[in-house]
């Protein structure tokens, strides 16, 4: 985040939202990785370690179409992302839950290059471009084997940044494949309260085929209030609780983000 005016005129009432809005929200990104991406990418020989913790503190009780129950599970998220070039980055993910009478168990893994628009060409917005592949068990999930394409659309103005995930997937195997290409848009809009604080909301949707939305009761849709800290061009972290917009949805989740860069010596 760029150096704050903290004599800018601007809204503050993001921050105290935070704390006055109810808690809910939807089973976004499947509860493991909620998050709006960014468009940086992680500099040529950095690698980003970041944990991805979701617990929901009220969810489903039983099992539906065959997918475990996640009321009171933990959700938690390995990811390490490899930089190799100024416009070229790959990650991978490790999911796990967490849940009484089940103890910890693997959920799946993923693997997702990405690609960014450089910077030279002088775009008026910052563009990049994820594909995640992957696997994650029957009893966690609808479909085994997916496959997302998720172009990042954002821009900082001054204390106000906004960003954008029109978010397509695909099923390869499970329940899912018969609806062929869906769509989950995820967006993000946050202000520099201080040079170390933004506040803000994310938005995470899963609305069903690009050919026909589902009814919007079977739509999950959340709003996130969120806060972001900024501890230095090293770590990341971002902590979140939502609001469930429609019936489809899980309540009272809350996710929390912590990343470290590291750098290896070249040999």
């Amino acid at each position: 985040m760029p150096l704050i005016d903290n004599r800018a005129p601007g809204p503050r009432v993001l921050a105290l939202l935070l704390f006055m809005l109810p808690v809910s929200t939807a089973r976004a990104q499947g509860n493991y990785e909620v998050q709006v991406y960014r468009s940086e990418l992680v500099p040529p020989t950095r690698t980003m370690m970041e944990l991805h913790s979701n617990f929901t503190f009220q969810g489903s009780k039983t099992v539906e179409d065959g997918v475990r129950p996640d009321n009171h599970a933990l959700h938690e998220t390995i990811e390490i992302t490899q930089g190799f070039t100024s416009w070229f980055e790959t990650g991978f993910y490790v999911f796990m839950s967490y849940r009484a009478g089940e103890g910890h168990q693997w959920v799946g893994d993923h693997i997702r290059p990405r690609v960014r628009i450089p910077e030279k060409w002088h775009w008026p917005v910052n563009v990049s471009l994820s594909t995640e592949i992957g696997y994650q068990r029957r009893s966690y999930s609808p479909d085994t084997w997916t496959w997302e394409i998720r172009p990042i659309i954002d821009k900082q103005l001054s204390r106000w940044y906004l960003g954008v995930n029109p978010t397509v997937d695909r099923s390869f195997h499970g329940l899912s494949v018969s609806k062929g290409v869906t769509f989950s848009p995820n967006a993000k809009v946050s202000y520099g309260v201080t040079r170390k604080v933004s506040a803000g909301f994310e938005y995470y949707g899963t609305l069903g085929s690009i050919t026909g939305f589902d009814p919007l009761h079977d739509q999950q849709q959340a709003l996130m209030p969120a806060l972001d800290l900024n501890l230095g061009p090293n770590w990341e972290f971002n902590f979140a609780t939502g609001i469930g917009l429609t019936g489809g949805t899980d309540h009272l989740l809350a996710k929390m983000i912590l990343g470290r860069r590291l750098k290896f010596r070249k040999r």
